[in-house]
């Protein structure tokens, strides 16, 4: 099947520096791949790579199954949005987005039906007779991206489409891009620092970071079985918590130790732990597996006291941020907030939204270690992934 993307891309500055580091990634047609990295992964210089903009030092670029590596960038036929969008300011909105078509000497009526086509769907109808000075950053965003989706390009490239769009928009128009990829089987890829946005459009995510792949896999693996501390940190609102611990056998009972209590598995180890007891790992704890035990009626659950940092609001319910009595993690791919006072280790919780816990307080949490991540605290690579029960239950 032809394919668009990068096979084992190297791009270098002229100061020396790379910015992208034998990358190699494909979309598929009618796929989506989202490529997700915090501000100066490279992510924004893999797309100009495959559109053009950049020379790439070694490696080869495809577009629909074509290495297009020393072709010029207008021989490529591809649709670029970037994330600030350039309107014709001496054409209306309609001619706007049917310039690219009028150039190619597309028929007037085709024209016409495009335009008017894909102004529906971006919520763009009653701006197509108006200026570009009379509009609105976020309309100019739209008009941007109504351009690239009227043609019938080989491949899709999106740079942070949606940066200045408000939320209900950024919501319709990445639905519309989806629409259009899908109904017109065009390879795609899609570059965010949004990692809701990527998980909510993409097929599959290639997660970048200071120009290297770190993991390529499906959004739901992406979360449920990060590679690194890193993906683990980078994926998820709120963020995961870390703690420094080691996995323990006491009285025929399994659990991880951490600072001077053990949390119980009330189960075996995992076969890919057993070795490592005794030994330091780091634990990843989501908030959903993180709750507030004052109120829990099990006999049996191990609490650890944890001191309330934050409480933040959601509406559904209350994110709080807690410190507990173990040292902050330092391995590779860790954040620097997750060290709380004194370089104490954080987690995160999802409280019931009325509850009464304010910063300063201490209570109770219990921590279902069998939910955990476990990595290497020196490489900072996955040892063990719990199961996912989106996958058991289907």
């Amino acid at each position: 099947m032809p394919v668009t993307g990068l096979e084992e891309v190297t791009v270098v500055y002229a100061d020396g520096g790379t910015a992208l580091d034998r990358v190699s990634l494909t979309a598929e047609q009618g796929e989506i791949v989202a490529v997700l990295g915090p501000s100066g992964s490279g992510k924004s210089t893999l797309l100009r790579a495959v559109a053009g903009l950049v020379p790439v030092n070694s490696g080869e670029i495809l577009i629909d199954g074509r290495v297009v590596t020393h072709l010029p960038a207008d021989e490529r036929r591809v649709a670029m949005v970037f994330e600030s969008s350039t309107v014709i300011p001496f054409l209306n909105v309609s001619e706007n987005l049917g310039w690219g078509l009028q150039v190619r000497h597309v028929p007037a009526g085709e024209i016409d039906e495009r335009v008017r086509s894909q102004a529906r769907g971006l919520n763009l109808s009653r701006l197509l007779k108006r200026m570009p000075k009379t509009l609105s950053s976020g309309e100019a965003s739209r008009i941007g991206i109504g351009h690239a989706l009227v043609h019938a390009p080989s491949a899709f490239l999106f740079d942070e489409p949606l940066a200045h769009l408000d939320a209900h928009q950024r919501w319709a128009v990445r639905r519309r891009i989806v629409e259009v990829v899908k109904g017109h089987q065009v390879s795609t890829i899609y570059v965010t620092h949004d990692q809701e946005e990527a998980m909510g459009v993409a097929d599959r995510v290639v997660l970048l970071n200071a120009g290297t792949v770190v993991q390529t896999s499906s959004p739901r693996d992406l979360y449920s079985r990060p590679a690194t501390v890193f993906a683990a940190c980078f994926v998820g609102t709120p963020t995961i918590g870390l703690l420094p611990a080691q996995p323990v056998i006491s009285g025929g009972v399994a659990g991880f130790r951490v600072g001077a209590r053990t949390l119980p598995l009330w189960r075996s180890l995992p076969a890919g732990l057993a070795d490592l007891v005794g030994r330091d790992v780091v634990l990843g704890i989501r908030p959903e597996h993180v709750r507030d035990a004052r109120t829990d009626s099990d006999p049996n659950v191990v609490t650890m006291p944890a001191t309330v940092v934050l409480v933040e609001e959601t509406g559904p319910d209350a994110i709080v941020t807690l410190e507990v009595a173990a040292a902050a993690v330092t391995t590779p791919g860790s954040r620097a907030s997750e060290t709380g006072a004194e370089g104490r280790a954080r987690l995160r919780s999802r409280f019931a939204r009325n509850t009464s816990v304010r910063p300063g307080e201490t209570v109770p949490i219990a921590v279902d270690v069998s939910r955990v991540h476990v990595f290497d605290p020196v490489t900072g690579r996955a040892l063990h992934h719990p199961e996912d029960p989106a996958e058991t239950s289907d």
